[in-house]
């Protein structure tokens, strides 16, 4: 594995991703809209009295507050309830990106010099990866911090000491990049075999049906969040996956096949 090769496949498509600003308003749109939902509700509690007879139908909820009024408990279970969606931003955003690395490259003929050269295709698909993965952990990294501090300017700074719990700062420096970089590779490689963007994107959104349905369990499960365990258990199957990915990538990963393959 030569650093260099893979160095200048990211500068070379940092410069693509910034010269693109629909691609960019991609990226950051949907992470703002899943933040502001709950956003919304939390607003909207505070500046109305709750309902007796509503609090009575979460009042199970609320136990996991103690610590709370019965009103920022219920701030609260929104928007920690919430935050598995957080898992969903890295999962979906970076398709876009990914499947237009390769696609759109195929289509302008601007891969067959990087193919002409003497890099491994693990190098390619790393630089790649890592360039599509960047956009989305910073977007996700930044709602997060915002989603933390506007709630907790909005009802009370304890909404912020939950959302900032040691387990979603791990989750957020661990778990997110690991999904990002597996959902652009998988992207990616999806991409080496189509020659459609459209189609590219329809398949990899498949990619992301598990961790659509483990963040709807986790929202009607009443467990507010994860924890520690659960999001060390997450990193491990994602690396693993990762791994897997690569290896998959490496072997159908055809230079010949892409370069024929422009539909």
């Amino acid at each position: 594995m030569r650093p260099g090769f893979i160095w200048a496949v990211i500068l070379k498509e940092a410069r693509d991703l910034l010269s693109n600003r629909l691609l960019l308003g991609a990226v950051v749109f949907p992470a703002l809209i899943f933040a502001a939902i709950p956003t919304g509700i939390v607003a909207f509690i505070e500046v109305n009295e709750l309902d007796p007879a509503q609090l009575g139908q979460i009042e199970q909820y609320l136990s996991q507050f103690p610590d709370l009024s019965p009103k920022l408990a219920a701030q609260g279970f929104i928007v920690l309830n919430f935050m598995a969606y957080f898992l969903l931003i890295p999962a979906m955003v970076p398709m876009a990106i990914a499947t237009q690395s390769v696609i759109g490259e195929k289509v302008a003929r601007s891969l067959e010099p990087q193919l002409a050269t003497p890099m491994e295709v693990s190098e390619l698909l790393i630089g790649k990866a890592i360039a599509s993965a960047t956009p989305a952990v910073l977007a996700t990294w930044g709602v997060f911090l915002l989603y933390g501090f506007v709630n907790g300017a909005i009802a009370d700074p304890a909404l912020t000491s939950l959302i900032f719990s040691d387990v979603w700062r791990v989750a957020m420096l661990s778990l997110v990049p690991l999904i990002c970089l597996l959902s652009v590779l998988l992207g990616i490689i999806v991409s080496s075999r189509v020659s459609d963007a459209r189609t590219a994107q329809q398949i990899g959104g498949f990619i992301v049906i598990p961790v659509i349905g483990v963040a709807v369990a986790g929202f009607f499960s009443g467990q507010a969040s994860f924890n520690m365990q659960q999001v060390m258990i997450g990193n491990l199957v994602v690396a693993l996956l990762i791994g897997v990915a690569l290896v998959i990538g490496n072997w159908i990963f055809d230079r010949e096949a892409i370069l024929t393959r422009l539909g």
